[in-house]
C-alpha cells in the first residue's frame, strides 16, 4: 500500500563528460553549436536565480524516466540549471491515473469514472505534493510537467515560477469515447498553463489545437547502456542468460564493461522455450511490456501461423517484479497458454523471455544485446504513444516491423527506413512483413542503414535542448 507521500527530488550526478563530447562528435560540429546556442537561450531566460524543472511520477523504468536521466545531465554539463522532481501518491491517485492512461489511448481501461470525486482526490493528493514542492521553486523557475500524473500542478503552482509547461507522451490516432472522457477530465487543468508539448500533432486532441502547442518527439540516448555499441563477448554473456544461444547459461555473476561504466549480470531470465534458436537462424524479436496494447499474443499467432521460417522471441519484463500491475502477468500468461497450445515444431521456434528486474542496467544490456542479435524486431502495438523502442532498434540498423499507429509513423516511412502493416490485426499481412524482414538481402540491409541515419538526423538529444529553447523564449 503506498502512502500519501511528499513530493521527491532525485538529483542526477552530473553528465558524464566523456558523454557530452561524444554526443557532439556524433551529430557534428553544427548541430553541436546549435546545442550550445539553445542552452545558453535557456539560461538567458532562466536568469540568474532560475531553474528549468522537470517533473513526473517515477524515478525509474519507462521512457520518460529514461529519457530525463539523460537529459537532466545533459543540461548541466551544458550550464543550464536543472533539476528533477518525481512526484508520489497513494493507491487512489495511482488508481485514478492508471484510469486515465487507459482512457488517453482510447481504451476503458478499468471501467470506473473519471467524474467530479475521481477529480477531487486526485487534486488533493497533487495538492499535498504542490505543499512540498513549493518549498524547492524559485519565481524565476521554469516547469515542464510530464504526462496525466502531474496536470493538476499546473494551477497549484503557476503563480509560483516564471512559467509552467505540460507534455503529453500518450495518445491515440482517432479520439474515441474513452479518451474523450480522459480530455474531459484533464481540459479544464490545462487552462493555465502557458504551452503544451505532444510527441506528434495527430495525438493533440481538437479541443487544444487552438492552445500554444509544440511538437516534441522523444529521443534515444545513444550512450546509455540500452542502445550503446556491445562487444560481441557481451553479447553472447547477454544471449546466454536469456536463453538465446546454446550451451549452458552462466552461474556466476559476470561484469562488463560499458566505457568505464561497470554493469553486473547477475541475475538468469526466466525462459519458457523448447531450446534457443539454432545457429544461423534469422530471429525475430519484440521487446515490450505484457500488455494488451501491445499485442504480444497477436504477434506470435501472426509468427507462427504466416512465417514458414526463423525463431520468434517474445522478451518483456518480469511480472512478478512489477506487482502493482497485475494485468502484465495475464497477459504473460495468455502467451504461456496459447504456445503450450502450439504443435511441436511451432513451439520450438518460439521462445517467452521475461528479463530480470531487479538492475535496471542489467535489464538494459539484456534488451540491447537481444536486439542486436536479432534479424529483425517487431512492434505490433494496437495503439502507441510514440514506441520508443521502435527508435532504439532502427538506431541499431534493423529493419522493424511495426503498426502504422501513434508516433511509429513519425518514425518509420515504409519501404524506406522500416516496414509498416496499417491493420495491427491483420495477421497475414503482418507475417507476410516479418517475413522479408527475415530474408538476408542488399536491399534490407540498405533499409537498415537508412533507419539508423533517420534516428541520429532526428531523435537524438540535441532536439531536446533545442526546441525547449525555441519553446520557452517565444
Amino acid at each position: 500500500m503506498r502512502e500519501r507521500t511528499k513530493a521527491m527530488l532525485t538529483e542526477q550526478a552530473t553528465a558524464n563528460t566523456a558523454d557530452r563530447e561524444a554526443l557532439e562528435s556524433l551529430i557534428g560540429p553544427e548541430r553541436a553549436a546549435r546545442l550550445r546556442e539553445a542552452a545558453d537561450s535557456i539560461k538567458e531566460r532562466l536568469g540568474a536565480g532560475g531553474t528549468l524543472w522537470h517533473v513526473n511520477s517515477t524515478g525509474a523504468g519507462g521512457g520518460v524516466a529514461e529519457m530525463l536521466h539523460t537529459v537532466i545531465p545533459l543540461y548541466r554539463s551544458l550550464g543550464v540549471p536543472a533539476r528533477w522532481a518525481v512526484i508520489g501518491g497513494d493507491d487512489r491517485f495511482f488508481s485514478i491515473t492508471k484510469r486515465l492512461y487507459g482512457a488517453l489511448y482510447g481504451s476503458i481501461g478499468d471501467g470506473g469514472p473519471l467524474g467530479d470525486a475521481e477529480r477531487t482526490d486526485y487534486l488533493a493528493n497533487l495538492t499535498t505534493v504542490a505543499d512540498a514542492f513549493r518549498e524547492l521553486l524559485g519565481p524565476d523557475d521554469i516547469v515542464i510537467l510530464h504526462d496525466f500524473q502531474t496536470t493538476g500542478l499546473i494551477d497549484l503552482l503557476g503563480k509560483d515560477v516564471a512559467a509552467m509547461y505540460w507534455r503529453c507522451h500518450v495518445g491515440v490516432d482517432e479520439q474515441t469515447e474513452a479518451s474523450t472522457l480522459g480530455w474531459d477530465f484533464l481540459t479544464p487543468l490545462l487552462d493555465h498553463a502557458d504551452g503544451l508539448i505532444f510527441s506528434v500533432d495527430w495525438h493533440v486532441p481538437p479541443r487544444l489545437r487552438e492552445r500554444p502547442v509544440t511538437i516534441l518527439p522523444p529521443f534515444v540516448a545513444p550512450f546509455i547502456p540500452k542502445n550503446r555499441d556491445l562487444a560481441p563477448d557481451v553479447i553472447a554473456t547477454a544471449l546466454a542468460r536469456s536463453g538465446l544461444s546454446t550451451g549452458p547459461a552462466p552461474t556466476e555473476p559476470t561484469t562488463v564493461d560499458l566505457g568505464g561504466r561497470p554493469v553486473h549480470l547477475n541475475h538468469a531470465a526466466t525462459v519458457v522455450s523448447v531450446g534457443p534458436p539454432e545457429p544461423g537462424q534469422p530471429i525475430a524479436a519484440q521487446i515490450s511490456r505484457w500488455d494488451r496494447l501491445k499485442d504480444m499474443h497477436g504477434v506470435l499467432a501472426a509468427f507462427t501461423t504466416f512465417v514458414p521460417e526463423g525463431y520468434l522471441a517474445l522478451v518483456g519484463p518480469d511480472p512478478a517484479s512489477i506487482p502493482d500491475d497485475i494485468e502484465q502477468g495475464v497477459w504473460f500468461q495468455r502467451c504461456v497458454t496459447d504456445w503450450q497450445a502450439l504443435p511441436p515444431d511451432l513451439r520450438a521456434r518460439v521462445a517467452l523471455i521475461c528479463l530480470p528486474m531487479a538492475d535496471l542496467s542489467e535489464n538494459a544490456v539484456l534488451v540491447n544485446a537481444i536486439q542486436r542479435a536479432a534479424t529483425t524486431v517487431t512492434q505490433k502495438s494496437l495503439v502507441e504513444g510514440f514506441g520508443l523502442t521502435v527508435a532504439e532498434a532502427m538506431l541499431k540498423s534493423r529493419v522493424v516491423v511495426a503498426s502504422a499507429v501513434g508516433g511509429i509513423r513519425a518514425q518509420i516511412t515504409h519501404g524506406d527506413t522500416g516496414l509498416l502493416v496499417t491493420d495491427p490485426t491483420d495477421l497475414a499481412t503482418f507475417g507476410s512483413l516479418v517475413t522479408t524482414a527475415l530474408a538476408d538481402t542488399p536491399e534490407n540491409h540498405t533499409m537498415g542503414v537508412r533507419a539508423r541515419r533517420h534516428i541520429l538526423d532526428n531523435f537524438l538529444p540535441d532536439r531536446e535542448v533545442v526546441t525547449t529553447a525555441q519553446m520557452i523564449t517565444t
